[in-house]
């Protein structure tokens, strides 16, 4: 294979499906990302719960410390996007 193997069409009829295939791409490895993402919150919360109700208070702390990091992200991550769209 030579040096240039991972150059995708720059000019002719395929260079927009190439640029067409790096958007599908990345858009499905984000939604991958992003579906771990929120199942690993879903599980926070369930913790959270649980430590509520065993009124443990390090554990409490813990699991949301990491429930508000996550919260962050995503509201990051959603004002990216917002941004993003309104450059287009």
């Amino acid at each position: 294979m030579s040096k240039n193997h991972t150059k995708y069409f720059t000019s002719g009829p395929f260079a927009s499906a190439s640029v067409g295939i790096d958007f599908l791409a990345e858009n499905l490895y984000f939604s991958y990302l992003l579906n771990g993402s929120i199942d690993h919150h879903r599980e926070l919360e369930a913790k959270y719960e649980i430590a509520l109700k065993h009124d443990d208070e390090e554990e409490i702390t813990r699991v949301k410390h990491e429930i508000d990091l996550y919260n962050g992200v995503f509201n990051l991550t959603l004002t990216y996007n917002y941004f993003d769209e309104l450059e287009s």
